[in-house]
Parts: structure tokens; sequence; C-alpha cells
């Protein structure tokens, strides 16, 4: 279905994600640090990214611009704890007890709005 890169720096929180992506049938790419995540950016194009509130504001900036200029059409969603700095680039923005699973909507509502489809 979709290539959605996640991006946290608890590995916990990636694996439980990845699961309920890849359950879903969309292609996850995991990345728990910015060098990794700006690896990830630079070899593939994704059509959305969760990115994790643990991840420092400024990196958080730095990941969706570089997201932005490599996917244009690439749907973001940040969580946050209590900060939103940083946050213009998101589509969405989520609270970080966001579960595995309404991440998965947010994504699937986010993609299927991207496509033109019928949300309910």
């Amino acid at each position: 279905m979709a290539k959605v890169l996640l991006v946290s720096y608890i590995p916990e929180l990636l694996r439980e994600r990845e699961r309920v992506l890849r359950v879903a049938g969309h292609e996850p790419t995991l990345a728990a640090t910015l060098a990794s995540a700006s690896s990830a950016i630079a070899q593939q194009t994704f059509d959305a990214a969760v990115l994790g509130f643990i991840v420092p504001d400024q990196e958080r900036k730095h990941l969706a611009l570089a997201l932005k200029q490599s996917s244009p059409d690439i749907k973001i969603i940040m969580l946050y704890f209590s900060s939103l700095k940083n946050t213009e680039l998101a589509d969405a923005l989520m609270p970080t007890t966001a579960t595995a699973e309404e991440v998965l909507r947010a994504v699937n509502y986010l993609l299927n709005e991207r496509n033109g489809e019928r949300t309910g």
C-alpha cells in the first residue's frame, strides 16, 4: 500500500507501530536516529511519515523539510507531548498517548484524503 517512515528514539514504539502498519499492508521504514532517518529520506520517497515526540524540535523541523522536499505530496504526522514548536509542516498532530492503531487510522485518513477518496 503506502511507504511510511517511522521516526522515534524509543525502539518499543517503533516496533509496535511497525507491526500495526505492516499488518494493514503498509511498508514501514524504521529510523531510531536522525542519521538513519536522513539516510532513509535520501534513498527513497515516502507517502507518509510519523515523527515521534521524543525527536527534538529542531530535528523534527529538519526532517519535515527534507521529507517535503523529497516528496511534496507526503503526509506528515507529528506526535507531541507538550511543545507544538516547529510543527507547522505537519498535516496532523497527535498526542504522545496515541496508540499504534490510532496512528494507523491517521495515516490511512491522510493518504485517502490526498488521493481524493472519500473518508468518513
